[in-house]
């Protein structure tokens, strides 16, 4: 989502925290003094800004945000969102502590039953790797919170998968006759894709990410083997492309991420080496500029934007796959400050794995190949690792994951062969509750 804090006015932002904080558009308008079809105004003024459909999804952006502080904060554990329902309950003397400890008692209960849920969602002990029989691809039977959906019509690794209001963008990849420019969207509510506009140059090992209404899709590796500097540009709602500003070079195999309304590419490869160049991309002045490399060089790694800051986790160096996990600040690119720290590294090494935050939890699906299989995410606040299930057992690298409102969709990939998998993860639970006065 945009940086709300920019996009919102004062009044916007009033709102939100009224809404998120369980009052119905009636009770915002008698607080606010102001009509009912105002606020309704207003909430749709909101959606738009914050590209959310639901009143859950601006909820949820008011919670990571840290607008609404009287909630439980999805993310403290295991993704799970507890919301004041609207029209507080009127109860009085002792039945209103009694409910109150009713619900503190349900609130543990929920997270016992979202840790028995999760299966395997423990602090890290590492596992022995598997043997290449076991690298075949079958469902885990204590995957209770993934759920098989409709497979993707073109199966294909090194595809870049991103989410735009309410749909799932499959771009470009390698199938099993090469490198495409296949777009194929997909939508969450019907579970049926759709097969778009090809991007006009075919490329695999590449990443989207999405500023405004457009998809950005940067370099990537070509149909001929080498690599691309073109950044194309899809606009969903006219299923058509554009070309901007190619890349100062051409690279393939990157990170990327979306930070306050500007693109961020992190290393990746070259034709004949992996990086540690880092490349900011502003929209409005169609420009890249560098900025200050990684710390470590690497492809194949994933970016994810979470507390405000940007993560670039796991990857290639030419040698292994790597653990490591570094926190890139933009606001301390300036000549002065350090902008990168290390955290704490993945248990286990990731080179091709699916990336994207809920809630400020960083998950990491995928993306092995000698190492034990268990995904992972990742908590920014306690710079802490747990593992959790995966749907695919074995070998799953080169996919591409997307959140939608609180679920995730880990799409394609590669297992030996290319994948038609779509994965649908239950990355948050909402809860709603009755609020005591």
């Amino acid at each position: 989502m945009p940086n709300g804090h920019e996009v919102l006015t004062e009044r916007e932002l009033e709102i939100l925290r009224l809404v998120a904080s369980g009052a119905s558009n009636k009770q915002v308008a008698r607080k606010l003094f102001i009509s009912i079809n105002t606020v309704k105004v207003h909430l749709r003024n909101i959606f738009a800004k914050l590209e959310v459909q639901s009143r859950t999804e601006a909820t949820l952006w008011a919670i990571r945000e840290g607008l609404v502080e009287d909630m439980i904060p999805p993310g403290g554990g295991d993704g799970v969102a507890v919301i004041p329902a609207p029209q507080p309950i009127e109860i009085k003397g002792r039945l209103k502590w009694l409910l109150a400890l009713a619900m503190v008692s349900l609130l543990l209960l929920v997270a016992l039953l979202s840790q028995m849920m999760v299966g395997s969602a423990k602090p890290y002990a590492g596992s022995p790797p598997l043997a290449p029989e076991a690298a075949i691809s079958t469902l885990s039977a204590q995957s209770q919170r993934w759920e098989a959906r409709a497979p993707l019509p073109t199966p294909r690794a090194g595809l870049a998968v991103v989410a735009y209001r309410g749909h799932i963008y499959a771009i470009g990849g390698e199938a099993s006759d090469g490198v495409t420019g296949a777009v194929e969207g997909y939508d969450v509510q019907t579970d049926g894709w759709t097969r778009l506009t090809d991007k006009p140059t075919p490329v695999s090992d590449v990443s989207a990410a999405v500023i405004g209404d457009k998809i950005y899709v940067p370099g990537g590796r070509a149909t001929s083997g080498e690599v691309a500097d073109a950044m194309e540009v899809y606009n969903p709602e006219g299923d058509a492309w554009e070309e901007k500003a190619p890349l100062p070079v051409a690279l393939s195999a990157y990170a990327l991420a979306a930070f306050e309304g500007k693109l961020y590419l992190f290393g990746g490869w070259d034709g004949s080496s992996y990086l540690d160049s880092v490349y900011e991309y502003d929209p409005e002045r169609d420009l890249w500029t560098a900025k200050t490399g990684m710390p470590t060089a690497r492809g194949f790694a994933g970016a994810a934007v979470a507390d405000g800051k940007i993560y670039v986790i796991g990857g290639y160096d030419g040698q292994e796959d790597l653990a490591v996990n570094e926190e890139y600040d933009p606001s301390k690119d300036n000549g002065l400050e350090e902008p990168w720290t290390r955290r704490a590294p993945v248990p286990a090494g990731r080179t091709g794995a699916g990336i994207a935050v809920a809630a400020n939890l960083i998950h990491v699906i995928g993306g092995w190949e000698k190492g034990a299989p268990d995904s992972f995410k990742y908590n920014v606040r306690t710079d802490s690792w747990q593992s959790i299930d995966t749907p695919i057992e074995g070998l799953w690298k080169n996919l591409g994951l997307a959140l939608v409102d609180t679920k995730m969709y880990a799409v394609g990939g590669w297992n030996g062969s290319y994948m038609s998998a779509n994965q649908e993860y239950q990355a948050i639970y909402v809860i709603m509750l009755p609020a005591l006065r």
